[in-house]
């Protein structure tokens, strides 16, 4: 460990629970996004939840879309649905299919197709918008990882690691990744958020396993690390080409992260919870706000457009080294499948 983590305040937690589903009013919206002529941006799960809405507002603004999912009739549903919403667009929406985050040796193969659709166009955009939260802990992905941590946290890093020869070029004035995160990080685990010894749960049956929502909260800690760590490995090109990573917890939202969840907790989602096309305001303020500079790197958006700190420890994290030290560690773990 990179030093002691500190403690947190259960009262800023509880504030910024409710913050989440109170926010204030979102002031970046479409009406204020540039035009994205020329401009391709790249989101993983667009075809439901948040990102099929942040591809939709994407195109609306003429930009060329390039939707990662897993299945491609499900992408190719959704590329026809905003072709149809989206009458006036002069860009271009593409679907790359066979992405599945938890099994790391589909993903060099999703950016080999990336690469045939980009060719030698700059990539503005990167939205790692694809997760799961499942109610239980019973996932192992292919290679033996706890589900949620090898989609959430191994096959984003992995799949960065491909783009980034596409991404960290000096060819474009807008550049930014997004990493979605969430509120959730709160529960992840007491040390940065991380398990630490074993993050994976490799070897371990599920049974011993912790709690769904502790491996959830620990891959949203990661992904606040994870936003950070990736510019900072970065450090030089990123600034030559002015590059800004952001993490982003987009709201508690209508989306198809709690279809498996009980009748009881749907109720309360139509209750309570914010539209998707609201989560989607939260990313595309993390990935085109002008506000957003070099400054401003590693810093956690929160609905519906703003800058608030993560739970203390985690705020620690990621000035004193224990960003970098979670990103090595997912590193030799992927490193194989480089």
């Amino acid at each position: 460990m990179t030093e002691p983590a500190p403690g947190y305040s259960k009262l800023f937690v509880l504030k910024e629970y409710w913050y989440g589903l109170r926010p204030n009013k979102p002031e970046f919206v479409p009406k204020d996004y540039p035009d994205l002529t020329g401009k391709t941006a790249l989101v993983t799960g667009f075809n439901a939840g948040i990102g099929y809405e942040v591809a939709k507002l994407l195109y609306s603004k003429n930009c060329n879309v390039i939707g990662i999912v897993r299945t491609e009739t499900k992408g190719l549903d959704a590329r026809k649905r905003i072709l149809e919403d989206v009458a006036d667009s002069t860009g271009d929406v593409q679907v790359v299919g066979g992405c599945e985050l938890s099994d790391l040796t589909t993903i060099k193969a999703v950016a080999t197709n990336v690469k045939k659709i980009v060719g030698e166009n700059p990539i503005s955009i990167i939205i790692h918008n694809a997760g799961i939260m499942p109610p239980t802990n019973t996932g192992t992905s292919k290679q033996g990882f706890d589900l949620i941590f090898a989609t959430n946290v191994l096959g984003p890093q992995l799949l960065q690691h491909f783009l980034d020869p596409l991404f960290l070029k000096k060819d474009d004035d807008l550049k930014r990744i997004v990493w979605v995160s969430s509120s959730a990080h709160f529960n992840g685990f007491e040390e940065y958020g991380i398990n630490w010894e074993n993050p994976t749960f490799e070897g371990v049956e599920a049974a011993k396993r912790p709690p769904a929502t502790t491996l959830y909260g620990q891959s949203k800690a990661a992904n606040i690390l994870q936003a950070k760590a990736w510019a900072t490995r970065h450090k030089e090109i990123v600034d030559q080409i002015n590059c800004v990573s952001v993490s982003c917890f987009p709201g508690v939202l209508k989306s198809e992260l709690t279809r498996d969840y009980s009748s009881w907790m749907h109720l309360i989602k139509n209750v309570l919870f914010w539209d998707c096309e609201y989560g989607a305001y939260s990313e595309l303020y993390a990935a085109l706000s002008p506000n957003l500079t070099l400054k401003n790197e590693g810093a956690y958006i929160v609905p519906f457009g703003e800058i608030h700190e993560p739970r203390d420890d985690i705020k620690v994290g990621l000035t004193n080294g224990t960003d970098l030290k979670l990103w090595d560690l997912v590193e030799s773990i992927i490193g194989k499948y480089f």
